[in-house]
């Protein structure tokens, strides 16, 4: 069994070399806790697993990428290939955008200063990567608003029709400037999906016309689809928009997990919210721009994954959460990386793995390995360990051997493959 190591059991560690080497992580992690309370919202006093054996029950539910992402009924395939990001391309026109949502993460962006000023040509932008021989099953447009432009986003779609007219394209909207020849153009440009965002805050007015432009959008486009975060507290409204979106016969929803943009901490702390503790399976730079999981966001997903099960609606209802965000990024980062014999790529979680023996442990480890016919290990006199593949643990059965498993995560140093060893966890020989 594996185990994840905390303040709470790193004492039943009874290996000295092996507790004093995971504990330079625990101190990291906490670092980094307090680093990021200090941006401005405190993390949830609340310690509790949200447990999902009751959500999987419910047999038309569907678990994937380890449960970071559930579904009923339907998924965008766009989001299947989520996963991990290959033949994938997301860009925008610009950030510029008539909504000021008080979650939104585009401030995160890189260069998005420049980009709420200057527009970014993005037909030229896939010309050039499909001119290089690039292949691309799934495009999206996104902002900012893309439908401010028009113009550019019904080209930028016609021209991928034109050159790569297998590729599965969707476009990202607030849905509010959608009209019949929009719609129309983009109809013409083969465009197989378009996600709305809905924002809980509007009045039911806007609501019911967006509700309005969607059925619009069903005479058009193949996919229609609606996106948005599960904000903590409005789980009574999220019921009601599932009903009015299936009465629709929208395609699906995507419920995100709510972040906390790492700005604008003032409108989140009026509203009571507080971070997800921990924040991160695995502490590490992870590319998304979206921030950090707010509490309770998760577990009102599920809630609302649960009810639409028991209500039997017919719509696609797909949670995916801030740690399904971050495979993609994993999956390129370690999936081409040439490895020695020490280190295998998880398909499960997409990193690099490899183990570690401690201490008095290491002789003992070292015969078992031998007489098996392992003979990849490695000692290490600074940290008094040695390391062998992940895939030999199981030789390890009936001893009481502390066993470490690494995770680690290949960035470029100087033009060279590294590896940034980022998480240890636990098994027991038992």
């Amino acid at each position: 069994m594996i185990k994840t190591i905390t303040r709470d059991n790193i004492n039943e560690i009874n290996n000295p070399s092996f507790r004093s080497y995971v504990t330079q992580y625990l101190s990291i992690e906490e670092q980094t806790n307090r680093m990021i309370e200090g941006i401005g919202l405190p993390f949830s006093n609340e310690r509790k697993e949200i447990m999902l054996e009751n959500i999987l029950e419910k047999k038309r539910i569907v678990p994937r990428n380890e449960n970071k992402s559930l579904y009923l009924n339907w998924i965008s395939p766009a989001c299947k290939a989520c996963k991990t990001g290959e033949k994938s391309h997301t860009t925008f026109i610009s950030f510029k955008c008539h909504k000021k949502c008080f979650f939104c993460f585009n401030p995160n962006q890189e260069n998005y200063g420049d980009f709420r000023m200057k527009e970014h040509d993005v037909t030229a932008e896939i010309q050039h990567r499909l001119n290089r021989g690039e292949k691309f099953d799934h495009i999206a447009l996104t902002g900012g608003e893309p439908l401010l432009h028009p113009k550019q986003a019904v080209e930028f779609f016609e021209y991928i029709d034109r050159h790569s007219n297998s590729t599965y394209t969707r476009l990202y909207t607030a849905g509010d400037l959608i009209t019949r020849d929009i719609l129309r153009a983009l109809k013409s440009a083969n465009l197989n999906e378009i996600r709305f965002s809905i924002k809980q805050e509007e009045s039911e007015e806007k609501l019911e016309n967006l509700y309005e432009l969607m059925i619009l959008a069903k005479e058009y486009i193949p996919f229609i689809v609606v996106e948005m975060p599960v904000i903590p507290g409005t789980l009574e409204l999220m019921k009601k928009i599932l009903h009015r979106l299936d009465e629709i016969g929208v395609n699906g929803i995507n419920l995100l997990e709510f972040c906390f943009p790492m700005h604008n901490s003032k409108e989140f702390q009026e509203r009571g919210y507080e971070l997800k503790f921990p924040p991160f399976e695995t502490y590490y730079n992870y590319w998304y721009a979206g921030g950090l999981a707010v509490d309770k966001s998760e577990e009102e997903s599920y809630h609302l994954l649960q009810y639409a099960s028991e209500q039997s609606v017919g719509l696609g209802v797909h949670y995916c959460s801030l740690e399904n965000k971050h495979t993609g990024q994993l999956y390129q980062q370690n999936k081409k990386t040439n490895l020695s014999k020490l280190y295998s790529f998880s398909e499960k979680d997409f990193f690099i793995k490899s183990a570690k023996v401690f201490g008095a442990d290491k002789k003992i480890a070292k015969e078992i390995l031998n007489k098996k016919g392992v003979r990849h290990f490695e000692e290490n006199a600074t940290y008094d360990s040695l390391q062998f593949p992940a895939s030999a643990i199981n030789l390890f059965k009936g001893t009481n051997i502390e066993i470490a498993i690494c995770s680690y995560v290949s960035e470029i140093r100087q033009n060279e493959d590294v590896l940034r060893e980022v998480k240890v966890e636990w098994v027991n020989g038992n």
